[in-house]
């Protein structure tokens, strides 16, 4: 084969969506998928077989980030989300996924004015923990951003939030629907 008589290890295809009818011929010749987007998808072959596949997997963790925001009064700006995975909706930081090549700090600013109107300035990183298995069977890295309003007037993304509310330090710390995530950040701010 000429790739090997070059050097050629690794071998690498991206397929646009408007060609997809090559990914079987692809497939026939030991192409094996690496990862998809909307618009393609992108295949790949190891050449060498006296050697371990050195070609790195793709991007398997999902990147979360929350605002932790704290008023003037020890009030702790929560939502409640509109849609909800369980029966029962639970008090949340607000926050959501950060966008490619989007800073921590600026995920959590945009997430917190996105869904509760309030504009906050980033202090910190609080805190980050590291789940496995979640949707699709990535990881999760979650932060959580020490955030201050810069104003306190709530306006709820309808499309995303059902509630969002300024509660009271205590109260949050020991409400009942709380995850145990939420609370033991909670306890160590």
């Amino acid at each position: 084969m000429k790739w090997q008589e070059n050097g050629v290890r690794g071998v690498w295809i991206k397929i646009s969506l408007k060609d997809a009818e090559i990914v079987p011929i692809a497939a026939q010749n030991g192409f094996e998928f690496h990862h998809a987007h909307k618009d393609y998808v992108m295949m790949i072959r190891w050449l060498p077989t006296d050697e371990p596949n050195m070609i790195p997997g793709y991007a398997a963790h999902y990147v979360g980030v929350a605002g932790f925001v704290v008023n003037d009064q020890n009030e702790v700006l929560v939502i409640q989300e509109k849609y909800t995975h369980s029966m029962q909706a639970h008090w949340k930081l607000p926050g959501g996924l950060a966008e490619p090549g989007e800073d921590l700090a600026d995920t959590a600013r945009r997430e917190v004015l996105e869904e509760t109107g309030v504009d906050a300035e980033f202090l910190s990183l609080l805190c980050f923990r590291h789940q496995h298995n979640f949707s699709f069977g990535c990881s999760d890295m979650y932060f959580v951003c020490h955030m201050k309003p810069k104003n306190v007037d709530i306006t709820i993304c309808e499309q995303e939030v059902s509630k969002c509310q300024w509660m009271p330090f205590e109260e949050y710390l020991s409400h009942p629907s709380l995850t145990e995530t939420n609370r033991f950040i909670a306890q160590t701010f």
